[in-house]
């Protein structure tokens, strides 16, 4: 059978499909322990696992140290930021070069590192009962550790506390006209959406856009801007983003709000590499950053709001807040359909 790759949309693509052809990656596969105790014997006799993530600071020394207390194993980090660091990675395997063990895995390319076979699933719940069922993801192939958290920001030189925003709705009240940064990528609104549905997501996102909000091309200089008094509030910012200033900054300008519907997702969903030499280790490492690991996150801004003893679980909980995420589903198919809903109620163009 014969694939014509310029009938493809590109290059990953075509590669995707041809090892679907073939119908395998090439290269073996260590062998993977059946029970937790054989796993640990396993991951003992391994190299030094190899994960690619975007930790950065005192998350890496603090899970080398304790990672190791726990089992005696060391790891190796590859900073990667971005599809095209992941996309590297997929190529390099599809290509039988594979050089990780554990990948934190864009949504965006989920789809396509299960379909090409350069992951392998886990069974997660049985091996380890402890990890929380909504962090798996529905075959096993995703381990969800580091939580994207979305929240409100207000400048507290130029509001204060009594008068800061308490929930969406500020948003768009006219008070706030033309006060209102919002992020131009619709992340912040998805869940929300989702959880609302089409009638009353609609309604909400054209009220935001009536109320002349400031659009920011990133969430960066979104927070960076509300410090700088370029306007009142951020309507669904990354609640990491608002971190980041303030651990180079403690005392910037900066105060948060826990909305009522405390949206949340996926940010860091990590996989297996098959053919990787460390599987075992791999795994280990997983299931520790979704249990005992798990305040690592704290530090950035990135920890399970449903996992207790995290300071996510502390603040919504002090906030009454309700933490919504609509599941892994709601990281493809559906949140493409909300976003673009979204940014249609926005006015931008289609292909935004």
């Amino acid at each position: 059978m014969e694939i014509s790759c310029a009938a493809k949309t590109g290059a990953l693509s075509c590669l995707v499909a041809l090892v679907a052809l073939v119908g395998s990656v090439s290269g073996s596969q260590a062998k993977i322990g059946e029970t937790v105790e054989e796993i640990i014997a396993l991951a003992k006799k391994e190299p030094p696992l190899h994960i690619a993530t975007t930790w950065r600071g005192e998350i890496v020394d603090d899970t080398k140290r304790e990672f190791k207390k726990k089992y005696g194993l060391d790891f190796e980090l590859e900073f990667v930021s971005g599809l095209d660091d992941r996309e590297r990675i997929l190529n390099e395997a599809l290509s039988g070069h594979v050089a990780t063990d554990l990948v934190n895995v864009s949504g965006e390319l989920r789809d396509k590192f299960i379909n090409s076979g350069t992951i392998v699933p886990v069974e997660w719940a049985k091996l380890f009962p402890e990890i929380a069922p909504t962090v798996i993801s529905p075959k096993g192939y995703f381990l969800g550790t580091g939580m994207n958290q979305f929240v409100l920001a207000y400048n507290t030189k130029l509001v204060q506390k009594a008068d800061a925003p308490k929930d969406w709705e500020d948003c768009a009240d006219p008070k706030w006209k033309g006060k209102v940064g919002v992020y131009s990528r619709p992340l912040a609104f998805v869940q929300q959406y989702i959880k609302w549905g089409p009638e009353k997501g609609d309604a909400y996102q054209k009220a935001l856009k009536a109320n002349d909000p400031v659009w920011l091309s990133t969430t960066n200089s979104a927070v960076s801007l509300l410090a700088a008094g370029e306007y009142s509030m951020l309507c669904g910012i990354q609640y990491h983003a608002i971190k980041t200033i303030l651990r180079s900054d403690p005392n910037a300008p900066l105060g948060v709000v826990v909305p009522k519907l405390f949206p949340f997702q996926v940010g860091e969903a990590l996989a297996v590499m098959k053919g990787g030499k460390s599987p075992n280790a791999a795994i280990l490492l997983a299931a520790y950053m979704a249990t005992d690991g798990a305040k690592a996150y704290d530090a950035f801004g990135q920890s399970n709001p449903l996992q207790p003893g995290t300071d996510a679980y502390q603040y919504v909980k002090a906030a009454g807040a309700e933490p919504y995420w609509a599941g892994w589903e709601s990281d493809g198919a559906a949140q493409s359909k909300a976003s673009k809903a979204i940014v249609t109620d926005w006015g931008f163009p289609s292909g935004r």
